[in-house]
């Protein structure tokens, strides 16, 4: 290896190090405003003495949920960048590529900040869990809509990327994006049972059939990590003993062929158009009345 090669490699391990720390920047503020909030409705109960058992255990299933969300995405952001991109460095990485999985990343930042924004003690008094759910699903939909963007396929042969690692991410990412289609489906058809039993603001979570639904809603997302991070560690985290790498489980295994990958990703693209389609009949975007509704209940 050149002097020339040395240093190429380092500048790139650099740039990756430094949007890690970005990323990891993002990570503590959001964690912090998670534990402030917590802080702040705990110290709220304790003063005025109205610690309900119900109340205490949905407030600890919310937070759990956040938590779960927030470092998985994070280490998976970590890991991501790392197969991706510091295998073989920057070399022949095109950089609208590489522009668009930084975008891709910050964006994706953004809902999980505004996540951590609601669990504070004012937006609970003001709509309860309401805009924790709203900020949750346009976390889903964002990072299905960012990962139908092109990623390390855009790569030339050359970059010295072997095929067998590039398969196995543009599986993983159609299988991320299939994946937050199936959770938006499921949690549009909770969201919809509750509705139909007249809870005008079931995200609200204080009473009757809202806890089940936040509960519902905070399961459903934690379902969703523990399935993510089963199928994507043999990709992101392929370390074993000896010379060969851990194989993925059989639907990633199935999705290397690029002709299954395009089937399924507009499979996936196709569920996520219609959930948007139906969110917007039944007026979900339309954030002002939401909020509305919620602080009328």
């Amino acid at each position: 290896m050149t002097l020339y090669d040395d240093d190429f490699r380092r500048q790139s391990d650099r740039t990756v190090d430094n949007l890690r720390s970005l990323y990891a920047i993002l990570f503590a503020l959001s964690l912090g405003l998670a534990l402030t909030g917590t802080y702040d409705k705990a110290h709220t109960a304790l003063i005025s003495q109205s610690f309900n058992a119900v109340s205490l255990a949905l407030h600890g299933l919310v937070t759990m949920s956040f938590l779960v969300t927030l470092s998985l995405f994070h280490y998976q952001t970590d890991r991501y960048m790392d197969v991706a991109y510091r295998g073989a460095g920057l070399l022949g990485v095109r950089p609208p590529i590489f522009l668009l999985d930084l975008v891709r990343g910050l964006l994706s930042m953004a809902p999980i900040y505004l996540m951590a924004q609601a669990l504070g003690a004012a937006p609970f008094q003001q709509v309860g869990f309401t805009w924790y759910v709203l900020a949750a699903a346009v976390f889903l939909l964002s990072n299905t809509l960012f990962l139908s963007w092109a990623a390390v396929r855009g790569r030339p042969p050359a970059n010295g990327v072997p095929d067998l690692i590039v398969g196995r991410i543009e599986a993983l990412r159609v299988f991320w994006l299939l994946l937050n289609s199936a959770c938006m489906v499921l949690l549009f058809a909770i969201y919809s049972l509750f509705r139909s039993a007249g809870e005008v603001c079931p995200a609200r979570g204080e009473e009757g059939l809202q806890v089940g639904f936040v509960a519902a809603f905070c399961l459903v997302l934690i379902t969703r990590d523990m399935i993510d991070i089963s199928q994507s560690w043999p990709v992101l985290h392929p370390a074993a003993p000896g010379s060969e790498p851990v194989a993925p489980g059989r639907l990633l295994t199935w999705l290397e062929r690029a002709d299954r990958r395009r089937w399924i990703r507009a499979l996936a693209l196709v569920l996520a158009l219609v959930i948007v389609i139906l969110s917007v009949q039944a007026g979900l975007w339309d954030i002002l009345a939401v909020t509305r509704n919620c602080m009328s209940v």
